[in-house]
This record gives structure tokens, C-alpha cells and sequence, in this order.
């Protein structure tokens, strides 16, 4: 440090020396300046001007700055770019502190330890991860400190570990492995690629005392308890000397819960649309919440449904309660929808960061829970009730409700500093203060009226200059009548002036009521924050009442408004479906358009589908609805059926549309297989695999060998419950021959040239492929429609119907176009000329054909 700086510099030095891997918010006024390196970085990423302190001169130092009052969106933007943010605040008041302000960081902000919820995502967690890798052990542990949550498990691979992880979707992983640390970071950051990496080293025995001081470690394996530490000191570090909240810490057991890995949740589309649309997901759909933590709850039952069918029931006993009470449903969303975000705004008011707009808005939210309340008593019965959890006392926080209705003004401001806090009448003292703020001569008037009374001096005037300040002044004559106690100040022409207490003190709180009024102000403020500190876990709780009720009115406005039906769920082998639609491509289409099929699996016996018809038929669509009827079964909704059975499925497997890794340089054929080798591996009996045109990728023997292999496996070996699409009519065979597969098919027709396409499933397979038709829907050109056409007949006509064991061998390529040998163009132009679709033939196409005719016969 250069001898030169000043002592304000100095400061800022020792911030950065604390902080070094964080840019420093260091206060200046109403300003947060940044300097050195961080002032080069920030004004990169945030767009600011750079300029220099001490331009000019030896010690110049970059720097930049933003207003105080805007720094939340900047920060926003920082933590966006993976940055760490340090705010170094002034811990007094500079118009009361003579020489230096003292200043401190207070606190770190990262990307998985925010909790401004005016930044954050509404409907999502924003989690900081904690991993831990062990030799065949691996701990993770979640933490959203906005909504004081605290999740752990452990896993048994890191295959399973980022199976997690891709549910969660956490914004920042902290890493520490025993082994390979960057081989576990490559990954993460393939599976969570909006994930902020950092890695640290291993906990000292004094981090995991401290942890544990925060949260029971004693009944954690030694792994998991590492994780947990890792993410609690972490976050712990970051909120400076203030508590961590943790108001719901769980243990999860991923066994509890259907497996859904990253394959399966991309190809479903379940929260993410392949094409970008948030309108084309699942989520999207099925999401008829009116709070933010509803919102959430919901995200997260979907992407972690249930494998316990008692706890899954219970689930559909409150959406079934709601449904069945249309009014009560009503009324309780009308009211919903004024329910803030009261889960991150009980941790905000905990942490001591809390607005005054935060607590309107808790107030909002605490006054429509009121009428939540009020809406739940509306049900009839006590089953419905208790399904819901309301066969228990409920706290509803009126007392701290009817606080901030006493205190508050209906629109508080956005910070202390803005005024205008409290209500009139709820404090005298504020009251008064703000009277003399604003009419500080009124109230001089008043106390002359109050004095001439006293005295009986009708003359009696308070007067004010510049030079004297505040003053009594009386006629010569009526001197007699002034108390002994009042002071002679000065004497004038027209009599004497006088120096009372009263009229000191009056005048020193004019000359200060603006201060006195903003100090009383942030005392009332401290300690009304302190009530909602007191309850803040109480109304947490509440929150958490409210989501879950929320989601259960959803879903039942939801099964209402688009016909769903309760599931039977069960611990069966069985998954059958009457009338079964997709839910997303019903919502999309055209209404009425959408072909409902039945599904009826059993593991011990019919348990694999082998599904035949051409493109477009919807071969694809029927495999994923029912994947997704699973998923929202066992999540606790009604489905989009007539009726449902639904024995508990342990994963949803995944293998539909095609795809390719480009950057890591493998092709659609290897991604292909990479995921069908991944679900043969993991599938087991309890298993729901759906798998569409596995072996397309390669050549036509490989991709039927391989696709062959892939059934045969499913039946035979693993035995589960599966959906195989293809267009390999070979595999027809093992339909036909295996018990537990059968042959079903996607219906079409063609009429007059159209091939119209049917949506029905039906028995049997397809007794033939319309893949040239869908090509002249595609709008291919009639010459090479009428080519084509051509050539099938001759690979129909040579070839049959295949079996794969003996597969023919074709001598002579020319022979299947049953041209004679001495002039195969002859023949081709012939075919050609045959299949021509002359209706559809442009005059330019048919001047093409002459001159290429012409070619080919000279």
C-alpha cells in the first residue's frame, strides 16, 4: 500500500484483502464505487463509465460507481456473470461522526446466497449445492437461504448425485473431492450449466463444529455431513455476523422418489421446451398456481415424484377435496392471488433486510391468508380438512397482521430514509415531530397563545431573527407580569426580550426536527422489524401451509377446467389407461382435434409394446403422454384420462427424438446409443421405458441388429414395462413370438394419393410404411416423389418382408428395378414416367424431365 493513500483508500484496501476473490461495493454517499480491478471488471459488465481517482497523478486508480438505490439491479447483473459481490457499508452516520466514517463489509452476495426477491426467480428454488465425493459415496447437500431450506442425501454414484442435480438446478455448486476435483467439475458443468463452479479445500474439524452448531450433524452419515457444513458455512460466511435461517431441513431418499434423469427430463420437456417455448412444457401446462410458493412446490413435485403410494394418495385427496368443492376452490384462489412471497419475505426480515415495502407486502400477504382462512371453512366435511392439514390449530399471525395494519401506511416507501413510514396517530411523539417538521411556526403560535394565558400579557409576542434566533419579546409597560425565571436577552425601544426553556427547546426541535423525526422514525422502525423478526418463522410456516393448498387448488382447477381424472395408484404391475391424452399437444391443438388411446401394460405378462406406423402418426406422442400421465400421477394430480391405473413406476427412462453433442463432438447415432446404454443399465422391473426408432443413426442391418438386441433385453432380461416405436417392420417378429411383447400400430390411410393420418392405436402391426407420402406433404418435388415410388416398388417387389436372420443379399443393385440388363436407363425413365402424379407436375418440372430424359436414353 502506497504511503500516499488516504485513510478512506486504506479502508478500501482492507475490504479487498478480506475479500480478494470479490468485487468490493465500497459506500461513498449515496454511491457504491468500485476501484482498482474491480472497477475494470465491474465497468465491463455492467456497462459503466471508467474514470480515475487522483487523475493525473502517481497514485491514480481506476474507479467507477452506481447509485446506492439502484445497486440491487447491478448486482443482479454480476451474479449473472458468475461474480462474487462484497458491500462494504458505512456503519455511521457522516453528519455525526467527526474524521473517518467507519466502514465494513456486511455482507457477501453470490449467485446461490441471494435473497432479493424482487431479483430472484419467482417459481424457482435458488439453490447453492454442496458436493461431496467419497470412494462409492457421494454426499449432497441444498440450501436455499431465501426460503430457509436445507436438503440432504446420500447418493451412492455420482451418476445419481447429477441426477439430483439436474432436478435441482442449483445457480452455484461447491466442490471439494477426494480424487479427480476437475473430472467432477467438467461434469457439473455439462449438467448445470447455469451452475457458478468453485471449489475449496477440505473442512477443518473447526468448520464442521461450527456447522454443526447451526444444524444437527449427529445423525448424518460423516459424508452428507460434510456436504451439509460445506454449504452452511458457506452461506454463513457470506451474512457476516447475522443467523442463518433454516426453518425446513430435510433428509431425502432418493429411492422415495421416481427417478427421473437428465435424458428423460430434456426429452419429456417437462420444464424446458426443446424449441425454446415456455408455453410447449408440462410446467407450463399443468401450472395454475396463484402464489410464488405454490409456484415452486409444484416445480418441484413434478420434477420429484413420489414411489410411496400412501404419501401419493394423500396428495390426490386434497386435489380431490377441492375438486369436489367448486365454491370453496373459488373463493380460496380469488384470495390466493393477493398471497406475496411470504416465505422469502419472512428470511429477508430475518436477516435484517427487510423494507418497509417488504413488510406492506407481508402485510398484503398476511391479510390474504385472513381471507384464505375464511374461504377453508367453506368445506364441508372434516375429511376434506384434514387432507389439507387443517384438522390441526393453525397459526394465521393475525397478532403481527394487526401490527403492521396499526403501523404502516397503506403504500410504504421503499426505504427508511424516504419517510413517510407510519401512520398517523400510531406514535404521539412521531406525530409531533412531524407536525413541527412541517409547521414548526404553527407551533410557535401556539405556545405564544399558551404563554399570553399564563400571564395574563395580551402584548405578548414570539418573535425570530436571524441574529437572535427564537425570542419572547413584552412591552415596557407589562414587564411587571413576567416571571422571575424568564432571562433578559435584550432590550429594545419598544421593550424587553426574553429567554425562556420552553422556547429554547421549541426552537432547538425546529431547527432539528427533521433529524429528531427520522430518528424517531428508525427506533419505531427497529422495533417493529423486531416483531416480524419474532414471527418471521412463524409466518414461514404459514407460507408453507399456504403453497400446499395452493397446489392442491391448482391441480383441482386444473383436473376441472380440462377434464383430468383421479388415478388409481397402487403397488401393482399394471399401468393401463382408457382414453389417455398428451396434455401439452391437447392444449396446443386445435380443440376437439386431439385422438385419446388407451394403454394396458402388466410387468408379468403383455409389458412391452412394439409400436409400428409411419412419421406423423403420432407414434411419438403416444410414448411420451404416457410418460407424463406417470409423472403426474405419482406427483399427486389428476391425469388427462377417462381412468387410469397406475402401479408405482420407479423411473421414467427416456429415449425420444434425435439429438446430437456437437461440442463434444459425438454424433446423433452416439448420443443415441450413450442414452439407450444408460437405461439398459439402470432400468429395472418397476421400470417405465419409452424408446422411439433406436438404431435410425447407422445402417439399415447395425440399426436393426442393434434395435433387435435393445428389445430382446427389455423382455427378457429386465422385464419392465416399456414402449418401443420403430420402423424396423422385422421386429414384428418378436410380437409375434415373445408373451411378453405385442404388436400395435399408429393407424393411416391414403385416399386418392393423401395419406390422412388416423392417431388411434390399434393391434397389430402396420402392413405398410407411408414414408413417400409424408415426403409429398413435406412438399418434395413430383420428379423425385415419382423416383422414389418407383424404387420401393422395386425394393418391395425384390425384397419382401425381410427376417433378420437371413437377411438376402442383392447381387445386383439394377435388379431391383426389373429393367433388363441391356438397358438399364431405359427402365429407369420407364419407372420414372409410371409413378408420375401428372396433376401435380409443374410445367417447369416437366421440362426438367424431358432434358434429363433426353440425357440419360443418349
Amino acid at each position: 500500500m502506497s504511503g500516499r493513500e488516504t485513510p478512506v483508500m486504506q479502508q478500501h484496501a482492507a475490504a479487498k484483502r478480506a475479500y480478494p476473490d470479490c468485487i468490493v461495493f465500497f459506500r461513498l454517499g449515496d454511491f457504491y464505487e468500485m476501484f482498482g480491478e474491480d472497477a475494470g471488471v465491474a465497468a465491463g459488465l455492467l456497462d459503466l463509465t471508467l474514470t480515475s481517482r487522483n487523475k493525473g497523478k502517481p497514485d491514480e486508480i481506476p474507479m467507477c460507481g452506481i447509485p446506492h438505490h439502484a445497486a440491487h439491479g447491478y448486482i443482479k447483473k454480476l451474479l449473472e456473470q458468475g461474480c462474487k459481490v462484497a458491500i462494504c457499508e458505512q456503519m455511521a452516520d457522516p453528519a455525526t461522526v467527526k474524521g473517518i466514517v467507519p466502514r465494513e463489509v456486511v455482507r457477501v452476495i453470490t449467485p446461490g446466497t441471494w435473497t432479493d426477491a424482487d431479483q430472484l426467480e419467482d417459481h424457482t428454488n435458488n439453490w447453492l449445492c454442496a458436493v461431496e465425493i467419497g470412494a462409492g459415496e457421494v454426499g449432497v447437500a441444498l440450501l436455499d437461504l431465501s426460503t430457509a431450506e436445507l436438503l440432504s442425501a446420500r447418493l451412492s454414484d455420482l451418476t445419481s448425485a447429477l441426477s439430483e442435480l439436474g432436478r435441482a438446478r442449483p445457480r452455484e455448486v461447491l466442490l471439494y473431492a477426494e480424487h479427480d476435483c476437475q473430472a467432477a467439475a467438467d461434469v457439473l458443468a455439462e449438467v448445470v450449466p447455469r451452475a457458478v463452479l468453485r471449489t475449496s479445500q477440505a473442512l477443518t474439524p473447526a468448520e464442521l463444529v461450527a456447522a454443526g452448531a447451526r444444524v444437527d450433524l449427529a445423525e448424518l452419515e460423516p459424508i452428507v455431513a460434510r456436504a451439509v457444513s460445506r454449504a452452511v458455512g458457506y452461506a454463513h460466511a457470506c451474512l457476516g455476523d447475522k443467523d442463518l435461517p433454516l426453518w425446513r431441513v430435510g433428509v431425502w431418499n432418493p429411492s422415495g422418489v421416481l427417478s427421473l434423469d437428465r435424458a428423460a427430463q430434456r426429452h419429456l420437456e417437462l420444464v424446458e421446451s426443446s424449441v425454446g417455448d415456455k408455453r410447449a412444457t408440462l410446467l407450463a401446462i399443468i401450472d395454475r398456481t396463484q402464489t410464488a410458493g405454490g409456484a415452486r412446490l409444484l416445480r418441484s413435485r413434478l420434477l420429484s415424484p413420489l414411489t410411496d403410494v400412501a404419501a401419493i394418495r394423500r396428495r390426490l385427496d386434497q386435489v380431490e377435496t377441492l375438486v369436489q368443492n367448486g365454491l370453496v376452490r373459488a373463493s380460496l384462489r380469488d384470495a390466493l392471488e393477493d398471497v406475496t412471497d411470504l416465505e422469502r419475505l419472512s428470511v429477508r426480515a430475518s436477516l435484517g433486510e427487510a423494507t418497509p415495502r417488504d413488510l406492506g407486502a407481508m402485510r398484503r400477504g398476511l391479510r390474504a391468508a385472513q381471507h384464505c382462512r375464511a374461504a377453508l371453512l367453506g368445506l364441508p366435511d372434516e375429511e376434506g380438512k384434514k387432507s389439507l392439514g387443517l384438522d390441526m390449530p393453525v397459526d394465521w399471525v393475525g397478532d403481527l397482521l394487526e401490527r403492521l395494519d396499526d403501523a404502516l401506511v397503506e403504500r410504504p416507501p421503499t426505504q427508511t430514509k424516504d419517510g413517510a413510514v407510519f401512520v398517523d396517530g400510531y406514535d404521539p411523539e412521531l406525530d409531533r415531530l412531524a407536525t413541527l417538521r412541517l409547521s414548526g411556526s404553527e407551533a410557535m403560535v401556539a405556545l405564544e397563545t399558551r404563554l399570553r394565558q399564563e400571564t395574563g400579557v395580551s402584548q405578548l409576542r414570539v418573535r425570530f431573527t436571524r441574529v437572535f434566533g427564537w425570542y419572547v419579546e413584552v412591552t415596557r409597560s407589562q414587564t411587571t407580569k413576567i416571571p422571575a425565571s424568564w432571562r433578559r436577552k435584550q432590550t429594545v425601544a419598544a421593550g424587553e426580550r426574553y429567554s425562556l426553556p420552553e422556547v429554547d427547546e421549541l426552537a432547538d426541535e425546529i431547527a432539528s426536527a427533521d433529524e429528531l423525526f427520522r430518528a424517531r422514525e428508525l427506533t419505531l422502525w427497529r422495533q417493529l422489524s423486531d416483531e416480524v423478526v419474532r414471527a418471521a418463522q412463524r409466518i414461514h410456516h404459514l407460507a408453507s401451509l399456504l403453497s400446499v393448498v395452493d397446489v392442491a387448488s391448482a391441480l383441482g382447477e386444473l383436473a376441472v377446467d380440462a377434464d383430468y381424472c383421479r388415478p388409481e395408484v397402487d403397488d401393482s404391475a399394471d399401468l393401463s389407461v382408457v382414453d389417455g391424452r398428451h396434455p401439452v399437444v391437447e392444449k396446443l391443438a386445435a380443440s376437439g382435434r386431439f385422438v385419446p388411446n388407451d394403454l394396458a401394460l402388466e410387468a408379468r405378462s403383455e409389458h412391452l409394446w412394439l409400436i409400428s406406423g409411419p412419421n406423423m402418426a403420432g407414434k411419438s406422442t403416444f410414448l411420451r403422454q404416457v410418460a407424463l400421465l406417470v409423472i403426474l400421477a405419482q406427483m399427486g394430480s389428476f391425469v388427462p384420462a377417462r381412468s387410469a391405473r397406475v402401479g408405482i413406476v420407479d423411473a421414467v427412462l427416456s429415449r425420444v427424438g434425435a439429438s446430437d453433442n456437437l461440442a463434444g463432438g459425438e454424433s446423433t447415432f452416439m448420443v443415441e446409443m450413450r442414452e439407450t446404454a444408460s437405461i439398459l443399465r439402470t432400468a429395472t422391473s418397476r421400470s417405465l421405458v419409452i424408446l422411439d426408432e433406436v438404431g435410425r443413426g447407422t445402417s439399415t442391418f447395425d440399426g436393426l441388429a442393434i434395435a433387435w438386441a435393445v428389445v430382446e433385453h427389455l423382455d427378457q432380461t429386465i422385464g419392465c414395462r416399456a414402449l418401443f416405436a420403430t420402423h424396423y417392420h422385422e421386429l414384428t417378429e418378436l410380437g409375434d413370438s415373445s408373451p411378453g411383447c405385442r404388436n400395435y400400430s399408429v393407424s393411416a390411410r391414403e385416399h386418392e394419393g393423401e395419406v390422412i393420418f388416423l392417431h388411434r392405436v390399434l393391434a397389430g402391426a402396420a402392413s405398410r410404411s407411408y414414408g413417400v407420402a409424408v415426403a409429398r406433404l413435406a412438399g418434395l418435388p413430383e420428379p423425385v416423389l415419382a423416383r422414389a415410388r418407383g424404387l420401393l416398388s422395386g425394393f418391395e417387389g425384390q425384397l419382401g418382408a425381410r427376417a433378420l436372420r437371413a437377411p438376402p443379399v442383392v447381387e445386383k443393385q439394377l435388379d431391383l428395378f426389373h429393367a433388363p440388363t441391356e438397358h438399364p436407363q431405359q427402365a429407369q425413365v420407364l419407372d420414372t414416367l409410371r409413378e408420375l402424379d401428372l396433376d401435380r407436375l409443374t410445367g417447369l418440372e416437366a421440362l426438367g424431365l424431358l432434358a434429363q430424359w433426353q440425357r440419360t436414353l443418349r
